[in-house]
């Protein structure tokens, strides 16, 4: 499970452009593709939000609460960029993923879930913090998604790893 760590890294950030510049898997545009994550709220001020990649590029931000950017914004990163973050996530095994982590082990942690669907599969995994089961893959996923969505600007002051996965690890 390792292997997510190389292959996220991979994936280098330029300005304000992301390129892929990996061996791994050829990524071909997929239109088809829809990859969502949506952070969930916790006892505090963790950033509430979801952000979407469409397989044509285009992205889809919703700000809730503990945010900078509250509200709806759209944008677009280059479609192949899409296409090899799902390569990478469905060869780092998340479609083996069970459905949720939810046990309540720790209690007022915030939750993300993470939807991965194409015209042939789709998934949904729902992580509660506060379940210790939950595989460190998991997280790295949900990081690559922010990373490559470039979250961080319309968070604002608060960074995605500091608020989720200090708590954690």
């Amino acid at each position: 499970m390792k292997q997510f760590s190389a292959t996220l890294s991979v994936i280098v950030i330029i300005g304000m452009s992301i390129m892929p510049i990996s061996a791994g898997p050829v990524s071909f545009p997929d239109e088809s593709i829809s990859i969502t994550l949506e952070r969930g709220m916790c006892f505090g001020t963790c950033p509430v939000y979801g952000i979407t990649l469409f397989g044509n590029g285009t992205t889809f931000w919703e700000g809730r609460y503990f945010v900078e950017n509250e509200g709806n914004i759209t944008d677009s990163i280059d479609p192949l960029i899409v296409a090899d973050l799902f390569h990478h996530l469905d060869f780092d095994g998340f479609f083996l993923l069970n459905d949720s982590y939810s046990s309540y082990g720790i209690t007022d942690m915030p939750s993300a879930t993470l939807t991965v669907q194409n015209n042939s599969i789709n998934k949904r995994v729902y992580h509660y913090y506060g379940d210790r089961s939950a595989p460190e893959i998991l997280f790295m996923m949900e990081d690559a998604v922010d990373t490559v969505a470039n979250t961080s600007r319309w968070i604002g002051n608060s960074s995605v790893t500091d608020n989720y996965n200090e708590i954690i690890f």
